[in-house]
């Protein structure tokens, strides 16, 4: 009986001992999880889907996804969030492109068949600056009119290559880590000399997914 409970004993011990190995091997494997802007520098997308909400939008020419970055925009975040879950951005269009380079949207006058007037729209409110996010490709940001950043509202653009011109002049609110291709796709349709494109390219539906939380 005493051997049968010292030969237990030691058999705990080795099992609590491969068990703190295997903890640490997994800990070693597995660092620990980054916040958003940390995400964002690196471009991990892989892991920036598995931990956070994102907004998926769907549009005429197919489907892209962003990941928010709450950490650095709080205000702008929640105030888009808000207007997409209003289904603001349903029905609207993109009405600015320039080919591989960005593309540009979300403007209240664009629900209208008049593209004349699109690019100058006034939803009746504006988001406060917060210039923290660099502005890489993919980076997704407040639009405004120039020098004028305390009237961005909910125009926002898509970069297709990187710009550190605009970093501290333009607010980074999220990240695309899915549909890049979309984008691009976007972006090369013909425009007229001020960039606008020849054809309407509307934003169907927005939502906010939990897919990857």
């Amino acid at each position: 009986m005493h051997y049968r409970i010292i030969t237990c004993f030691r058999s705990r011990l080795m099992l609590s001992a491969m068990m703190l190995l295997a903890a640490a091997v997994v800990s070693c494997d597995q660092p620990p999880a980054r916040t958003g802007m940390q995400l964002a520098r690196t471009r991990d997308y892989e892991q920036q889907k598995s931990e956070r909400e994102v907004w998926i939008f769907e549009t005429n020419q197919g489907e892209f996804m962003i990941l928010p970055l709450p950490q650095a925009a709080p205000k702008t975040v929640r105030q888009i969030k808000d207007l997409i879950q209003r289904g603001f951005y349903d029905g609207l269009a993109f009405h600015h492109v320039e080919s591989d380079r960005m593309i540009q949207g979300g403007d209240i006058n664009s629900r209208d068949d008049d593209p004349s007037n699109d690019g100058i729209g006034d939803p009746g409110f504006t988001v406060e600056p917060e210039f923290n996010a660099p502005n890489l490709m993919g980076s997704v940001g407040l639009a405004h009119p120039p020098g004028e950043p305390d009237k961005a509202n909910s125009q926002f653009y898509i970069l297709l290559e990187d710009r550190p011109q605009l970093n501290g002049r333009f607010t980074v609110f999220g990240v695309v880590v899915e549909g890049m291709d979309v984008i691009r796709k976007i972006s090369r349709i013909p425009t007229d000399d001020s960039g606008q494109p020849s054809e309407r390219i509307e934003i169907k539906h927005v939502y906010v997914d939990e897919r990857y939380v």
